[in-house]
């Protein structure tokens, strides 16, 4: 999927007619630009030697998001490079995680994995809504893993935690052929993201598994603390839905 990003119109000035023209020749090189990249883009994917379909969209910036969930609804995956700190990665993150209804596979943009064969997965799982679903779009990955880790990250002493805390989703894994281990963990220093992280690291995970939360049910909601964190600061790939 590639968006050709077209320029705002500028606000309407009556009778002025070359604001007019300034846009449509702007609109042009704009489009223009899009051609060049568009077949830059189709030359690098056919070196990979299979089939390839190309979507191209002519868009504003501002409708970008919205255009992606739509597409992603028709598919499997939604693939993306990890967001670098602008604004605009992150909106596009929000828009098709709690509009399309799929999952995101979220890339570093460093270290990019060299297949999509994850070996050793972690979920990170606390029971609710938003972590079912990931592990429903996830179950395609977690068949084949090598080895699945279920983290539950919680205040108390690791003595205080009741032993059947997890069992449920562990037993419903074992039910689709994943084996996987539950490992109950306190949260170090209040910060779930720098825990979860900690453990993928302990673990050699290549992919961390998790529910996307926002602090609102709206539509243009504000992605939550522990989502945030692992959206910006995880070295392994993450499958994350809504």
């Amino acid at each position: 999927m590639f968006f050709s990003v077209l320029p705002p119109p500028p606000a309407p000035i009556e009778g002025d007619l070359t604001g007019a023209l300034g846009i449509a020749a702007l609109m042009d090189q704009a489009r223009a630009s899009g051609d060049k990249m568009e077949k830059t883009i189709v030359d690098r994917l056919k070196r990979y030697g299979v089939a390839i379909e190309l979507r191209r969209f002519d868009v504003l910036r501002s409708d970008i998001a919205d255009v992606a969930a739509r597409e992603a609804r028709c598919a499997d995956a939604f693939v993306l490079i990890r967001p670098n700190g602008s604004q605009d990665p992150d909106r596009l993150v929000e828009g098709i995680l709690f509009g399309s209804g799929r999952h995101i596979l979220l890339v570093p943009e460093v270290e990019r994995p060299k297949s999509i064969v994850f070996n050793r997965i972690l979920v990170a799982w606390n029971a609710s809504r938003e972590s079912t679903r990931a592990v429903a779009e996830a179950m395609p990955y977690l068949r084949i893993a090598k080895d699945v880790s279920v983290v539950m990250v919680t205040e108390e002493p690791r003595k205080q935690m009741e032993g059947s805390v997890g069992d449920a989703i562990k037993k419903h894994l074992k039910h689709h052929g994943v084996a996987a281990e539950l490992h109950r963990v306190k949260c170090r220093n209040g910060n779930v993201g720098e825990t979860l992280l900690a453990e993928a690291k302990k673990a050699r995970s290549d992919l961390i598994v998790l529910g996307g939360y926002g602090h609102t049910r709206l539509r243009e909601m504000l992605l939550g603390g522990v989502t945030y964190h692992l959206m910006h600061n995880s070295p392994v790939p993450l499958l994350m839905a809504h």
